[in-house]
């Protein structure tokens, strides 16, 4: 790696061989390694320097704990190697994990990752710890056994003249026992009856931020905002897996469903149940894929989804927001796919949205949503039955007057589900039976869109009818609460027809037939969305129209 001065100090010479890629897969500590991390030694300092054409790479920086030690403490931090101050769309970001001595490619191993939020040494942070019975956010509390362990430190990003960076490992003394694992029930009902149940398909909570809220106060700010199943996203960890039974026995009337955001340098994607043998997201290091990840996920009943697929593309927004963008359409399997984020964070941008430093008009819509929707359209006219939703993206720490802007459930996304259960809803889901509620529960209209064929078929959001190319087909729409807005009906991808909502509720039918010189392998695929004056407030999920 000639961009780095060196990959370890020199108390790490008998590890060099562990070093980044050259290492074996398993991760395993290289034989005879000298203990350099145990109470009683100075802390250990691993530096080098990046240059811009490292972005996207990892490095595991081995250390070898000795006996004894009952907490590791981690710090880091970087200096831009030019004079002139960064930007957030030219500065450089380094992230921060630990492995342990199980090995880096070992999801036992995995002991946490927080991002560049926590440990930072230029900005005046504490350092990141685990220890047997607690832990730093994001991190994963267990017994500190000796062996090698590794620091992973990512190369998000790099300014234009590259950047130095140091690492600090310090091994202490420490006591206490790993608490008792209490998971969800999987299995829990909170309803049994058949109705509209409305998700954040992206939430991040407690381990994903500093200053995120408790549980009492994310459970708080989800009712605020009408959610009945609430989707506890982390980055990456899934140290939330084993500690949230208490907040589901507390909330019976919801359902708790938790999953992990993968953070990738060249896309995000999430997983909606627990994968505790799946906790990778370093595509491109070694031979990690998101496509194997992908795989493994779904062997384990997660739900899979892609993130925020065209937000912050690069090159502008490339600094800024590290791997946003999707760039492993051709890495994944999208039959495989049973979610896409059609919208991800605020419905309304603002020019702080977008980390840039000029104003822009206020009250615009999202510029992220429509591309997004337009890969969606485009993978449906391939035959991949994927289902918008939304998702808000929050930490939770959003200001109490910005939280119906870009707070939980400040976009949501309704299902039809036969109960309010795990189960019912990953059906309801993989059928597409939903809508994007854009302005949240409260503040967006409601949708009803039925198609009914002349032989008795009907379908809602999501189904197929078979139909020959010369049946007619009814759709009925119904909007509640979307009076002087307008409703779009959408053919393949393209708009048909635009009606004034004149009533409420609104009552409108349009008589269709397939298209079949210009449908894909799902048939015509027809949709419907609601606009007002500055921007979409429902995206429904399409029916579809096939050969008989």
């Amino acid at each position: 790696m000639p961009t780095f001065r060196s990959c370890l100090a020199v108390t790490l010479l008998p590890l060099l061989a562990a070093c980044g890629g050259n290492s074996e897969s398993s991760g395993a500590a290289p034989p005879a390694a000298e203990v350099n991390c145990a109470p009683g030694l100075p802390a250990l300092e691993l530096s080098g320097s990046a240059a811009t054409g490292d972005a996207k790479t990892y490095r595991e920086l081995p250390f070898v704990v000795g006996t004894g030690t009952g907490r590791i403490e981690l710090s880091y931090g970087w200096s831009e190697r030019l004079p002139l101050p960064s930007t957030p769309l030219t500065a450089t970001t380094l992230d921060l994990g630990l492995w342990d001595e199980h090995g880096y490619r070992n999801a036992a191993g995995f002991r946490g990752w927080s991002g560049s939020r926590q440990g930072r040494i230029d900005n005046g942070q504490e350092p990141v710890y685990v220890e047997a019975g607690r832990a730093e956010r994001g991190y994963v509390p267990g017994t500190i056994r000796p062996g090698t362990w590794y620091a992973d430190l990512g190369i998000a990003a790099v300014g234009p003249g590259g950047a130095d960076w140091t690492v600090k490992v310090e091994c202490k003394a420490a006591g206490g026992t790993l608490p008792a694992s209490d998971p969800v029930d999987r299995n829990h009902v909170a309803r049994r009856t058949a109705g509209w149940y409305h998700g954040d398909f992206h939430m991040h909570g407690y381990h994903s931020n500093p200053n995120a809220p408790d549980d009492a106060g994310f459970i708080a700010q989800a009712r605020a905002a009408q959610l009945d199943f609430l989707m506890v996203t982390e980055y990456v960890t899934g140290e939330h897996w084993r500690r949230l039974g208490a907040m589901q026995r507390a909330n019976p009337d919801l359902v708790v469903w938790p999953g992990r955001e993968i953070i990738t340098y060249h896309g995000h994607a999430m997983t909606h149940g627990e994968t505790p043998g799946v906790l990778e997201y370093r595509h491109g290091f070694e031979d990690v894929t998101l496509g194997a990840i992908q795989k493994a996920a779904k062997r384990e009943g997660a739900l899979f989804q892609v993130n925020h697929p065209t937000t912050f593309p690069g090159p502008l927004f490339a600094n800024f927001c590290r791997g946003c963008a999707f760039e492993l359409e051709d890495a994944i399997d999208w039959a495989q796919v049973d979610t896409i984020e059609i919208l991800n964070g605020p419905l309304i941008t603002e020019a702080g949205d977008l980390g840039l430093p000029i104003p822009l008009p206020l009250g615009i819509e999202n510029p992220f949503m429509q591309t997004a929707i337009d890969l969606w359209e485009r993978k449906l006219s391939e035959g991949y039955r994927i289902t918008g939703v939304s998702g808000s993206d929050s930490k939770g720490v959003d200001a109490e007057d910005q939280r119906e802007r870009k707070g939980y459930g400040s976009s949501a996304t309704a299902v039809y589900a036969t109960e309010l259960s795990r189960a019912a809803l990953t059906r309801a889901i993989q059928a597409g039976h939903a809508y994007v509620r854009t302005r949240g529960v409260a503040r967006s209209p409601a949708l009803e869109f039925e198609a009914h064929a002349i032989d008795g078929q009907s379908g809602i959001f999501g189904d197929t009818l078979r139909v020959n190319d010369t049946e007619q087909v009814t759709l009925r729409t119904v909007v509640t609460g979307g009076a002087g807005q307008t409703l779009r009906y959408f053919r393949n991808g393209r708009q048909y027809r635009s009606v004034a909502i004149a009533t409420d509720p609104f009552v409108h039918e349009l008589v269709v037939q397939r298209q079949p010189e210009q449908e894909g392998p799902l048939g015509t695929f027809w949709r419907v969305e609601t606009k007002d004056d500055q921007a979409r407030t429902t995206l429904g999920n399409p029916v579809f129209l096939k050969a008989r």
